[in-house]
């Protein structure tokens, strides 16, 4: 049978001893102390730590990602996104016509520069391109300006861009590659006020630092035109009566021609026909001609077909009603040839040639340059005033004109034969001649003080 072992009963002294106060309180502040021992246990790691130590375990993982990462967006930048930044710039550029210069030296060629800007918002080198001009098609709808060509190309050289930056084309000689074209855009360049003008190159290239991208460049941009020469007139004129021997002209002074444009022309030497209404009264020529931008006075030099005004007087003065009305006299312009160092230009006479240039005179201005020439030919001797010989020849009635000169000339008596008849006859004509000249001289002072006054 199995002896059960227990421990000597607790004493009643001991229990006593526990149950005391001061025992009491040492257990609760045992109980106090375990308390705050859990209250200032240390706080776990944080988010920041957890990442870091999730980084440092994981780093090889993450890499790969990157990686990956780069390798599929870095062709996607370079290959995509810059090139389509690069033609979203190319594509916005105004590229437009700030000066130049057109020098028509040839049939074939010309001499052409031209001032322009870019506008990046990063330094770009640009490398040499060929820039093609176009002649824009009249419907954009159906452009066949392709199949046509352009008309010119200029060699424009290397430029560095960076922000707005002026390009400047230094001038060269080009061919004419499209006689056709170039004429249809010079007569629009000559009728308007802009016009358009394509540019278009097919390889752009440009380097950002050590990328390399090549774009197309194709823009239409305007170029202001000559407005049809508005403005143009006669700035001063004189007749020559009997003409010039050694030109044999009889018409000479200065033209007032604007060039609303910016573009210098250089177009030789040019003649022009005069008309009223379709009668050809003249023929003007102008040399070394340079239209710069802005009004122009050259020199100009022709025939006034005197021959041609009386014959057809009725059309003249049919062409005239309107204008007469107004008190001036309304002439045009057309162009006859454009020569250059001997040659005809074809693409310049194919516009020219086919304008009516308007230029209206006032009357009195007209009348008084055509009496001031009448008396600027002068009297030498007993002989008359040339045009009025002219004049009485083309109407088949000089008489007319010889009674005219009598209320010039005094009543002269011939000689009897004898030599101081002779004397006194000579004498007379003498004085005469003298009286005449003074009298025109005070004529002409009189003409040039009626001339001020319009």
């Amino acid at each position: 049978m199995a002896t059960t072992t227990t421990g000597p009963p607790e004493s009643s002294a001991a229990k006593v001893a526990d149950a005391r106060p001061e025992n009491v309180l040492d257990d609760a502040s045992s109980v106090d102390d375990g308390v705050h021992e859990k209250q200032d246990a240390p706080v776990g790691a944080s988010k920041w730590q957890k990442v870091k130590q999730h980084f440092r375990r994981f780093w090889w993982a993450h890499l790969i990602a990157v990686i990956i990462l780069l390798a599929i967006l870095l062709p996607i930048i370079f290959k995509v996104i810059i090139p389509a930044i690069i033609r979203n710039v190319v594509k916005s550029q105004e590229l437009p016509v700030i000066s130049g210069a057109l020098n028509f030296t040839a049939p074939t060629h010309l001499n052409m520069s031209m001032d322009t800007s870019l506008d990046t918002p990063l330094g770009v080198k640009i490398d040499p391109l060929a820039l093609s001009l176009y002649q824009p098609p009249a419907d954009p709808d159906h452009d066949d300006s392709d199949a046509k060509g352009p008309f010119l190309t200029l060699q424009m050289p290397e430029q560095h861009v960076h922000h707005l930056t002026n390009v400047s084309i230094p001038e060269q000689t080009v061919q004419v590659l499209n006689q056709t074209q170039i004429t249809a855009w010079f007569n629009q360049f000559f009728d308007n006020e802009t016009v358009d003008l394509r540019l278009k190159a097919d390889q752009l290239s440009a380097h950002l630092g050590a990328l390399h991208y090549d774009v197309s460049l194709d823009k239409t941009v305007k170029v202001p035109g000559l407005n049809y020469l508005a403005g143009f007139g006669v700035q001063d004129m004189q007749f020559t009566i009997p003409p010039d021997p050694a030109t044999g002209y009889n018409l000479r002074g200065h033209l007032l021609i604007p060039n609303a444009g910016v573009i210098t022309l250089g177009l030789g030497n040019v003649s022009f026909n005069i008309l009223a209404g379709d009668v050809n009264l003249g023929l003007v020529h102008l040399y070394d001609l340079d239209l710069r931008p802005g009004n122009n006075t050259p020199y100009f030099e022709g025939e006034f077909y005197f021959d041609q005004l009386v014959p057809n007087l009725a059309a003249v003065l049919a062409s005239q009603q309107a204008a007469l009305a107004d008190g001036v006299v309304e002439l045009h312009s057309r162009g006859n040839a454009t020569v250059n160092y001997g040659r005809h230009i074809p693409y310049i006479e194919g516009v020219l040639n086919i304008k009516r240039i308007p230029m209206r005179i006032p009357l009195t201005s007209l009348l008084l340059d055509v009496v001031e020439g009448v008396l600027a030919g002068g009297m030498n001797g007993t002989q008359h005033l040339p045009l009025l010989d002219t004049l009485g020849e083309v109407l088949g009635n000089k008489t007319l004109f010889e009674q005219m000169l009598s209320h010039w000339d005094a009543a002269g008596g011939g000689g009897n034969g004898t030599a101081a008849g002779g004397a006194a006859g000579g004498k007379r004509s003498v004085m005469r001649a003298v009286g005449r000249s003074m009298r025109m001289n005070l004529f002409k002072l009189g003409l040039r003080s009626l001339r001020s006054k319009f």
